[in-house]
């Protein structure tokens, strides 16, 4: 049988995880009887279609006519321009709705324009040693190796041709964060305390969710979901991209009975789950019938843009070319105001059907010793976290994530009132109204799940895990 889902988290090959689990009877049963357990939502009724039909209809009509050479089925991937974009626009047009776009003239002098392969290994800043992973060939036939960043470097080079992808290059948690000088994250992105960017049972979005892609063309990623439910900017220093981006709200529609994928685990994971459609794939609507009812967005980056990706977006993409057929490019996932409570409601799937049960089956200290490995964090940082888990979203702290996202917010003249209600003040009014509304159903089973984390790992009682709280007078630390 296929390993549960919760072998994810044990930093081990995949038949050393399953070998391992073997020879714990106890996690074992409790563990394939938490991922048996789990429904298969494979069927779709026809209210829900045609509810996503009407959906798809209506932003067809808002996008009218697209260029000539958008294949059937697809609208054009929205185009916004940077230059006058405001953060509220963004956030009313884009981000809240999670409606995919492109953002144009972005980034005209960072220095990162002249990144290649040529200048990351010449960067004194790179550690060429550190490990990742290498694709070899087109997406659906990629083959997957581990090597460092160095030789992944010269295989772009060498490529001749040859669909190569150096993919997700974690180059923070890969020693090589001095690059972060060479850009500047825009204004719409990240605006949110350090606590929430460096939680690390969100993901840790500080250091574990920047990387780097560089590939010929040929090259790219299946379709997938941003792990952790976060929404990601992904920014063009050379070359071009194609992109199919599914709108966040059609996620259900093109992920149900997917398993594991659906919040962002690689095919390798998989537990049992039916693949997600293909959206480069010539018969897609053939093949998976059911994305004729989604939203399916289409269009080509270039350099100087960012493809904003919102939490939930299903999305593809294909390398087309660049300067010496290589492209390269930045990738930042986040959580801030506008997607907490998606981050948050897998946050809960993940204690729930992993964490729990693995925690229930171990001793708290092997279980917490596993755990901060796999996070590649101190223990004593992760029992500080776990402790403090069941009030991250307590009405304080989701205050300060609203304070520091509005923070410097510049007017918009396009908004309802002419701008009057626009600026920080109007952006916190729009933001605390529409996170508080999707917090409604997903706090409560939040906390639930901390508490019960907390309570399985005994983090309350006396001895070798003890309770630690942070200050609650501390100010956010705002980017």
């Amino acid at each position: 049988p296929a390993p549960p889902s919760c072998c994810r988290l044990l930093d081990l090959p995949r038949a050393t995880r399953w070998q391992e689990l073997q020879q714990r009877p106890a996690l074992l049963a409790a563990t394939t009887a938490t991922s048996l357990s789990r429904p298969y939502r494979g069927y779709m009724s026809a209210t829900f279609l045609a509810a996503a039909s009407r959906r798809r209809q209506d932003a067809a009509s808002q996008a009218g006519p697209g260029p000539s050479s958008l294949p059937a089925g697809f609208l054009p991937l929205p185009v916004v321009d940077g230059a006058t974009l405001t953060y509220e626009r963004f956030l009313r047009e884009y981000a809240l709705p999670r409606q995919p776009c492109l953002i144009t003239n972005l980034g005209p002098s960072w220095r990162a324009r002249e990144w290649s392969a040529e200048y990351l290994l010449a960067h004194e800043g790179v550690d060429q040693t550190h490990r990742v992973h290498m694709a070899d060939g087109p997406p659906q036939e990629a083959k997957e190796r581990r090597t460092t960043v160095g030789k992944a470097l010269e295989a772009v080079r060498r490529a001749g041709g040859r669909p190569v992808y150096l993919s997700a290059w974690d180059y923070v948690r890969g020693n090589s964060g001095a690059l972060q000088a060479d850009f500047d994250v825009p204004r719409y992105f990240e605006r949110a305390p350090a606590w929430l960017r460096e939680n690390v049972v969100l993901g840790n979005a500080a250091t574990d969710m920047k990387w780097l892609y560089i590939g010929t063309a040929g090259s790219g990623s299946e379709t997938h979901v941003d792990t952790n439910l976060t929404s990601a900017w992904l920014w063009v220093a050379a070359g071009e991209k194609e992109w199919v981006c599914a709108h966040g709200g059609d996620h259900e529609l093109l992920t149900s009975g997917s398993g594991s994928r659906a919040f962002g685990y690689k095919d390798d994971d998989d537990d049992g789950g039916a693949p997600l459609p293909d959206l480069f794939a010539r018969d897609l609507f053939e093949a998976w019938p059911h994305a004729r009812s989604a939203r399916l967005y289409r269009g080509v980056q270039r350099a100087g843009d960012v493809c904003y990706n919102p939490s939930r977006c299903v999305h593809a993409v294909r390398n087309l070319g660049g300067p010496a057929g290589v492209v390269t490019s930045l990738t930042h996932n986040f959580v801030d105001a506008s997607n907490l409570a998606d981050v948050a409601a897998d946050a809960t799937r993940s204690i729930n059907e992993e964490l729990l049960p693995m925690a229930r089956s171990l001793k708290p200290r092997s279980f917490l010793k596993s755990l901060a490995k796999s996070l590649r964090i101190e223990r004593e940082a992760l029992v500080a976290a776990l402790v403090e888990l069941p009030q991250l979203l307590s009405d304080e702290r989701l205050e300060e994530v609203v304070a520091c996202a509005a923070a410097g917010a510049e007017p918009d003249s396009r908004a309802a009132d002419g701008g009057a209600a626009a600026g920080p003040d109007g952006v916190a009014r729009l933001l605390r109204a529409e996170l508080h509304g999707r917090m409604a159903a997903v706090r409560p089973a939040f906390e639930r799940a901390a508490r019960g984390l907390r309570e399985a790992l005994q983090l309350d009682a006396d001895g070798d895990t003890p309770t630690v709280h942070a200050s609650s007078t501390e100010q956010p630390a705002c980017t």
